[in-house]
């Protein structure tokens, strides 16, 4: 099956980053979620994210999915997201909403789309890397079988705070079907993993849209469902604001990896992407590790000054920006 249809990128940016609120702020030193938290003195992680997806595709082909409750700062991103092309979600209602209304949206206006789905709070050591990768997935979905190519990312470690991909044997090194998803596994099942070659799931996929409108059909019907509306009449970017509250009123929440993804494992393709300093910012100690090292990487230009001085490993508990650094954050 051979597609030809354009790339967009789709920014996962509507979450709130419970589990480290107390670490992150905005450029005022105001809480905030944690993709609009500054990481480096100067850039948000939806800035760097925003980034990332603009050597993927242009900026008319970059569609930003945002809460309705984060406005302050969505409203004012110096990143400047592109006019018409940020999706408000009114509530929360789980991840796989959260990808199905860019989904439609994206689909109503080019039928033959391919979707790169990115999520916003992800630290990347070898942008290079990631990105070569990316685009390796891509030419894989666009001239291959392969409808929806997830990037497992080869981990440096028995890991057990992340999910799992476990490929089936067949394709070559670096495209291979998946056989099935363990989430979060015990020291000793991780350890078993690593040695089978398992990848962990970095949640980055790519996807040929009707594929995915297929899987959304078959793997959750009540989603589907709840969302036909925006299939029949008015187009998804023509509905006004009150329409889509209405919406999510009578949405369910499902999670897409483990209500969509697990469910459609042997449709599904993973590719290995090379260690490339990768992590999911969700946890204090992830993101607060990865605010450290982006300290010790001068920037250029950058000259030392008395504020990064000291042991990189020390945190500033005395300002606004308690147990973060506070260089990384202002």
């Amino acid at each position: 099956m051979h597609r030809n249809g354009q790339l967009w990128v789709v920014i996962l940016a509507a979450g709130e980053g419970s589990r480290v609120k107390d670490l992150t702020r905005d450029r005022l030193g105001r809480p905030a979620p944690k993709q609009y938290a500054l990481i480096d003195g100067r850039r948000t992680l939806l800035d760097v994210t925003l980034e990332r997806a603009k050597r993927i595709a242009p900026p008319e082909r970059i569609v930003t999915v945002v809460a309705a409750q984060h406005r302050r700062w969505w409203a004012s991103e110096p990143a400047q997201l592109p006019p018409g092309y940020v999706i408000a979600q009114p509530e929360n209602r789980g991840t796989a909403a959260g990808i199905l209304l860019p989904l439609l949206w994206i689909t109503r206006r080019d039928p033959d789309a391919r979707l790169v789905i990115l999520p916003s709070d992800h630290g990347v050591s070898s942008e290079e890397t990631l990105h070569a990768a990316i685009t390796d997935a891509a030419s894989c979905t666009e001239c291959s079988h392969a409808g929806m190519v997830l990037l497992g990312v080869k981990p440096e470690g028995p890991e057990t705070d992340y999910g799992w991909i476990v490929p089936r044997p067949g394709g070559n090194a670096r495209l291979r079907p998946v056989a099935s998803f363990r989430e979060k596994p015990d020291p000793k099942t991780a350890a078993a993993l690593l040695k089978e070659g398992a990848l962990l799931n970095s949640f980055i996929l790519i996807a040929d849209g009707g594929f995915l409108l297929d899987l959304f059909q078959t793997a959750l019907p009540e989603l589907w469902r709840a969302f036909q509306p925006m299939l029949d009449g008015k187009s998804t970017g023509s509905r006004t604001e009150q329409d889509l509250v209405r919406l999510y009123r009578l949405v369910p929440n499902f999670d897409f990896s483990k209500d969509l993804l697990e469910k459609s494992a042997a449709s599904l393709w993973v590719h290995s992407v090379p260690a490339c300093g990768w992590l999911d910012l969700g946890t204090p100690e992830r993101l607060t590790g990865h605010l450290l090292a982006q300290r010790r990487q001068p920037r250029a230009g950058s000259k030392p000054d008395s504020a990064t001085s000291g042991s990189p490993g020390t945190l500033d508990r005395t300002g606004p920006y308690v147990g973060v650094a506070a260089h990384a954050l202002t």
